[in-house]
């Protein structure tokens, strides 16, 4: 297979970099692939006429919690869209994570577009959240009143808790944390909550159906056919532990092309960054780099981070 346009020029900027930083006219000598097709070989031997390294290039990305976070927002951005020449920004609860299940989203899509309805530019609204849950009872000896919900934040249930008696679990699956931002909904939220105890107590479950809020903004109107509904929310994953795993996997897969045969003096992997990735900064990259140690790489010798025409050479070292 012949290289890439991307691969030509990571391969071209690490001899620059060579040029600089070791002196000699290193080049591309040949591309390995065509010559080696019945086994795993590196991308291409740089030589300078007296020293020579066998390259690995390999492309970072975001990693797959990212890649999964983006293709979440772009599939929502469309999908959520009461009007592809209008453009909203969606706020859920901060805890929440994407991809957001089907059965939420079904719910959610023909009230954004209610709720969307004579919103003018600049303006917010509510969007009301249909939520469900079973709630089951359980005696105390003392008589205390303690409602549980498995949610991080349960301030709405343990304001309620006082003025019942006995213990209450609320169940409802795999739903986000909880939201609300009128008082007139929390209030109606927990004349419901206690309500459904109370009839719980009577045959050890009753159902219990409320509403909730998400805020929908309106920002300036986009290009006519490129507007969506943004759902902010963070990805499950840190940014630094991310880059990391990323740096890691493409260093492993380098690894298996020097695993049968010596190539060359030095073995050695270009990972480029900068336009597979979105979230993740060439910074992130180079400090997961920087925390490499000899056995994580061996048998490379040379790490060079690529990123845009800037290349840093690492040695990790003992």
């Amino acid at each position: 297979m012949p290289p890439t346009e991307q691969e030509r020029h990571c391969a071209k900027l690490v001899c620059q970099h060579l040029n600089r930083t070791s002196g000699g006219d290193w080049r591309m000598q040949c591309w390995l692939d065509d010559p080696h097709q019945d086994k795993p070989s590196p991308d291409v031997l740089l030589a300078n006429g007296s020293d020579s390294i066998t390259l690995e290039i390999k492309q970072l990305t975001d990693g797959d919690t990212f890649r999964k976070y983006e293709e979440a927002q772009q599939s929502l951005y469309e999908s959520l869209a009461p009007n592809r020449d209008r453009s909203f920004e969606l706020l859920p609860p901060p805890s929440i994570r994407l991809p957001i299940t089907r059965s939420l989203l079904r719910k959610i899509r023909p009230r954004i577009a209610t709720a969307a309805t004579g919103l003018a530019v600049g303006a917010s609204t509510m969007v009301s959240v249909p939520r469900q849950a079973t709630v089951r009872y359980y005696p105390r000896p003392d008589g205390a009143g303690f409602i549980h919900c498995s949610h991080a934040s349960s301030d709405e249930f343990l304001a309620v808790s006082p003025g019942v008696s006995g213990a209450f679990f609320v169940e409802e699956g795999d739903g986000p944390d909880h939201q609300f931002l009128t008082e007139e909904c929390r209030s109606a939220f927990r004349r419901k909550l206690k309500q459904a105890c109370r009839l719980s107590q009577r045959s050890g479950q009753a159902e219990l159906r409320w509403s909730e809020e998400w805020e929908l903004r309106r920002g300036v109107d986009p290009v006519a056919g490129e507007g969506g509904v943004h759902v902010a929310a963070i990805a499950a994953d840190f940014m630094e532990s991310a880059a990391i795993q990323s740096v890691k996997k493409e260093i492993a897969a380098a690894k298996e092309k020097f695993a049968t045969k010596e190539w060359a003096g030095c073995a050695a992997v270009a990972l480029h960054a900068g336009e597979q990735q979105h979230q993740l900064s060439p910074s992130l990259f180079a400090d997961a780099v920087a925390t490499l140690e000899p056995a994580d790489v061996e048998p490379l010798v040379l790490v060079f981070l690529v990123s845009g025409d800037a290349v840093r050479e690492f040695t990790p070292s003992r």
